[in-house]
């Protein structure tokens, strides 16, 4: 496959290969899926990084261990699972426990996972999941906060209704685009599907939220 680069990214592209260690640095993030085919690069990337060898030679030192550096880990995702956690509709998890130990609070520090139920605790993970991808998405990935192009404001500020409309079954590109034409006087972009099946509700997604009330006070 043969792609064009413009100027600027063949310039960008350039510097990055000549600067070996910034190069380095950048395979070493990729997930290793991407280097399957260059086994003994991707050791070597791993292995004499300096974070890599930093690390080791904490732990030969004993100034940590490895269980004291997952937990800090861990410790730091649970603070990332409650930022998103409060931001999702978490009625569904309310409801559940409050079936199971109605106003006594003391009982949710006491309760087991099968208590919740696997069906909903999935759901919660999966909806944290969905969530990790919408606030990590870079900005320009979102078509209503693109910096070229044409933004049909119309259509996007109304974008939940247009959600709404997908769930109840306009699922196909000209029936959504039918709807569009008829209830908010527009066409339904050609990307839109593919947006919602990446990001779901824009009403949950903060981006939208702010792009929705910089139009309101425009």
């Amino acid at each position: 496959m043969t792609t064009a680069l413009s100027s600027k990214a063949k310039a960008e592209l350039g510097s990055l290969l000549v600067n070996t260690e910034e190069l380095v640095d950048l395979l070493s993030m990729l997930p290793k899926d991407l280097l399957a085919e260059y086994p003994l690069l991707q050791k070597e990337l791993i292995s004499k990084h300096p974070h890599t060898r930093s690390y080791n030679k904490a732990l030969k030192e004993k100034r940590f261990t490895k269980e004291e550096f997952r937990d800090r880990i861990f410790a730091r995702l649970d603070i990332f699972a409650y930022e998103m956690a409060i931001t999702i509709n978490s009625d569904y998890l309310i409801e559940r426990v409050m079936l199971t130990v109605g106003d006594d609070i003391n009982k949710i520090d006491e309760l087991e996972m099968n208590e919740i139920g696997a069906d909903v605790l999935q759901r919660i993970l999966l909806d944290l999941s969905t969530q990790v991808r919408k606030q990590t998405q870079p900005k320009g990935d979102h078509p209503f906060l693109a910096e070229r192009g044409r933004i049909d404001h119309t259509f996007w500020r109304h974008a939940e209704k247009a959600f709404d409309a997908y769930n109840e079954g306009y699922t196909t590109q000209a029936a959504l685009d039918a709807w569009c034409q008829l209830n908010l006087n527009t066409r339904c972009p050609q990307s839109f599907i593919r947006w919602l099946k990446a990001n779901s509700d824009p009403r949950e997604l903060n981006e939208w939220n702010e792009y929705v009330a910089q139009g309101s006070d425009a």
